[in-house]
């Protein structure tokens, strides 16, 4: 019987919400019953190397949503959307 080296996915989804946080972004999950859906808000695009990250950990990129929001510290942000099959 072969152990997989990936880890569990709630370990996993903890540690994208730290990094994302780290950041500066604002980061929310959302699961359903087929996927997990990952909304970050940014107040700059997306680096290359986020789109990266979040590919290599099974995350692909729904949408940019046209609407900006403003968060509680009054930052002008747009939201991606991103997901993941569970």
């Amino acid at each position: 019987m072969n152990k997989s080296n990936s880890k569990p996915a709630p370990t996993l989804l903890a540690g994208i919400l730290y990094k994302m946080a780290r950041h500066g972004y604002e980061a929310e999950l959302k699961p359903d019953r087929f996927y997990i859906y990952l909304i970050i808000g940014h107040v700059r695009p997306l680096s290359p190397e986020t789109i990266a990250i979040l590919r290599e950990n099974g995350f692909e990129h729904c949408f940019l949503d046209k609407v900006t929001y403003t968060d509680a510290d009054g930052a002008i942000r747009s939201r991606s959307h991103f997901r993941r099959p569970h």
